[in-house]
């Protein structure tokens, strides 16, 4: 009878998964049905954190309930017992890296507050002289740096046994030679936990603040114009960039142990998401963790009409002391255009 409760459940499961990704695959992103495909600035803001998250492909945030918690959702740090800290790294493609490290730690029993600092660095990229009539050797003008920062703070409570909320505010700034824009956003999110085989249900919305431009001394430059001036003598000048805004999403997430709890050396988490975005088609995200005897953890997951991400696969192994627990997880994702993406994460939690 057991076994046979949790094939049940497993088909529920798999069906409701299923519908989501075909709905998914059908959805159309041509230009006669949406047109705000790359309207929205601070892109970096759109990676996944975290190896577990990348292992099920971004079908996470209803099983969130780590420190990457504070980017998919911050509700779900309510329930973190003691300090925890962890590390993530992300290896992209052209030398391209995503840094995440975040903590949290109680602050009563109810509430707990965290602190999440996201760095992208896109390497040494090369300056040109677009002159057709440039030689080879002129061709190369030198270097210059780009990145991305975001720095966060989040508080979060368990409000019931079943209902926690949270919130963020973060600073944000995109950075490339002289130039900068900054400026603050807001994520909020909830999790609640039904009565219908425990069922989580994660509302998270994200990126919430006004447009922004660039800033910066490479803006002023000199200009000649001869219908203001006769003299043929430069002008002082500034280039003036566009606001662009932020990537507004909002993300639904459902997830449940599909064993129940029935057996405690196993789990199968399930998770599906689906996404809004303000510059982009609506996305679906379906992930699948077994985790044995709380030591070891095997995940498989696909993102659905996604431009460029698709399969993900991970494990994780998880070590456990009176007055310690550490745990490390690899992640991988595949792209179509972008190459192979490898994520490692080290987790570090103090009862």
């Amino acid at each position: 009878m057991k076994n046979g409760k949790v094939l049940c459940r497993l088909v529920a499961f798999g069906v409701l998964i299923t519908t989501g990704a075909l709905y998914g695959q059908s959805t159309s992103t041509t230009s006669d049905n949406f047109t705000n495909i790359g309207s929205s600035g601070a892109g970096f803001q759109k990676l996944w954190v975290g190896a577990r998250s990348a292992g099920l492909a971004g079908g996470f945030s209803a099983l969130a309930d780590d420190v990457t918690s504070l980017y998919w959702n911050p509700a779900g740090i309510a329930r973190l017992q003691g300090i925890s800290a962890i590390a993530s790294y992300t290896k992209w493609h052209s030398d391209i890296t995503h840094n995440f490290v975040g903590a949290v730690m109680p602050i009563s029993e109810r509430y707990r507050i965290g602190l999440g600092l996201t760095v992208v660095d896109y390497g040494t990229l090369r300056s040109a002289v677009i002159d057709p009539g440039a030689s080879d050797r002129d061709a190369n003008a030198g270097t210059f740096n780009a990145n991305d920062l975001s720095i966060g703070v989040s508080i979060a409570g368990a409000l019931t046994d079943r209902f926690a909320f949270g919130a963020t505010v973060k600073y944000l700034r995109n950075a490339i030679l002289d130039l900068s824009a900054d400026g603050l956003a807001f994520d909020a999110g909830s999790l609640y936990q039904t009565d219908f085989y425990k069922l989580k249900i994660s509302l998270a919305l994200t990126n919430l603040g006004s447009d922004r431009s660039f800033q910066g001394n490479s803006l002023s430059i000199l200009a000649k114009d001869d219908k203001l001036n006769t003299t043929a003598q430069l002008l002082d000048a500034r280039l003036v960039t566009s606001d662009f805004a932020l990537p507004l999403s909002f993300r639904i997430g459902i997830g449940t142990d599909v064993f129940q709890g029935e057996d405690p050396d196993q789990k199968l988490n399930i998770d599906l998401d689906f996404s809004a975005n303000s510059d982009g088609p609506e996305r679906y995200n379906a992930g699948a963790e077994y985790i044995w005897n709380d030591i070891v953890a095997f995940r498989a997951g696909y993102a659905f009409n996604h431009d460029q991400m698709g399969l993900g696969l991970g494990a994780g192994f998880k070590y456990k002391s009176e007055d310690f627990l550490g745990q490390i997880d690899y992640g991988f994702n595949t792209t179509k255009d972008l190459g192979d993406i490898h994520v490692v994460t080290i987790t570090a939690n103090f009862p």
